[in-house]
């Protein structure tokens, strides 16, 4: 069998609305490596796989009967893959002419680099990115799962919960990480080889940082490159998913901080997702430490923002998020005390309903965060 530079992954469900951009534009935006198209529909009920087969022939086709979960998927792929670097890519992407090329490139370039991925912007207009991932640990667990962030967004431990992020919305040169989002991976088949490729116990969630973390302990490098970049629509490939997806997040959860973590991991996730079963009922009494958030509802179609002038701010950070607890949130820098831009990216959103918050950039050090908006539209 005949190796090529690159094999791409994507699997696919219920997908037929955001795969045709995705295929088309790794077509149009690849061109100085070889390349083969892996897609592994996981059962799809609307017309994903008549998509791929009536559009891009030159695609290779796996349909399996039932929804094998997304990890499992993946490694069918991989099976029979012939690429020399392996890329995991969601459906709900659209990549930018020679993105996989700049990031392969750079691959081959250093040898030690286990995965890579680039920039990755949330919403048409690219203002907001995306920043590298936190591996998921015990003490990201309490960020992640409980609302702490949201009540004390200024206090230390949260601001060091959020720095690693800071660096690389600045970044111009690639630069080691932690973990990089799930949108892209492009991964060095012998790394993937060695660690076993993806665990195939975890459904959905997960899955990538068990990847991350096992490539990272058999002593391969992660990078970001900021000079390649793709938009991703966000969980637009799971939004639409006739599934429980909070009960497969807490499975995964659970079995993530088992493996990781043994058995006080694992209680110590019951403990937390047990605390997120009480804190609705504690809402009246805890609402008095919640920071206050201005209500912004869309005009005209735009999103108007405004905000005080620090005048010691060389530049403002803008962070959204789809949650007041900033767990997950795209960024970006403006120099001005305002911004305004399209209310499209509520539609990317879970609830259309988004949450900014504004951080003065000083010299050489980060502020804290002054303002706050819950943007919605209105009722």
């Amino acid at each position: 069998m005949d190796q090529c530079d690159i094999s791409i992954s994507i699997v696919s469900y219920n997908s037929a609305h955001v795969l045709l951009n995705c295929l088309s534009s790794i077509i149009k935006g690849i061109e100085k490596h070889t390349f083969e198209l892996i897609v592994v529909d996981n059962a799809s009920s609307d017309k994903t796989c008549a998509l791929v087969r009536g559009h891009f022939p030159q695609v290779t086709l796996l349909e399996n009967s039932l929804n094998a979960g997304f990890g499992r998927a993946h490694n069918q792929a991989f099976r029979i893959s012939r690429g020399k670097l392996f890329l995991v890519l969601n459906p709900d992407t659209v990549l930018s002419p020679g993105a996989v090329d700049k990031i392969a490139s750079f691959m081959e370039s250093h040898a030690d680099a286990g995965a890579a991925g680039c920039k990755i912007w949330w919403d048409d207009n690219k203002n907001f990115m995306f920043p590298d991932i936190r591996i998921h640990s015990l003490i990201t667990a309490l960020f992640q799962f409980t609302p702490f962030c949201r009540y004390f967004p200024n206090s230390a431990i949260s601001r060091w919960y959020w720095k690693s992020a800071y660096r690389l919305w600045n970044a111009t040169e690639p630069i080691e990480v932690e973990g990089i989002t799930g949108g892209l991976i492009l991964l060095r088949r012998e790394a993937f080889e060695e660690i076993g490729m993806f665990d195939e116990n975890f459904f959905l969630f997960f899955e990538e940082h068990d990847l991350l973390k096992r490539i990272k302990k058999a002593g391969w490098k992660i990078f970001y490159l900021p000079n390649a970049e793709i938009q991703h629509f966000f969980e637009e490939s799971v939004r639409s998913a006739p599934l429980d997806i909070g009960k497969i997040y807490r499975t995964s959860a659970l079995y993530y901080y088992r493996k990781h973590y043994g058995l006080f991991g694992y209680i110590f996730m019951k403990m937390l997702f047990s605390l997120n079963r009480i804190i609705p009922f504690l809402e009246t009494y805890l609402s008095k430490l919640a920071v206050p958030y201005k209500e912004i509802h869309p005009s005209d179609g735009l999103i108007n923002l405004e905000w005080h002038t620090d005048k010691e701010a060389n530049e403002y950070l803008v962070e959204i998020s789809y949650s007041p607890t900033f767990a997950d949130r795209g960024g970006m820098y403006v120099k001005s005390r305002q911004i305004n831009f399209s209310k499209d990216i509520l539609n990317r959103l879970p609830n259309k309903t988004g949450f900014i918050k504004i951080i003065p950039i000083y010299t050489n050090r980060i502020g804290k965060a002054k303002d706050f908006f819950a943007i919605r539209e209105a009722s």
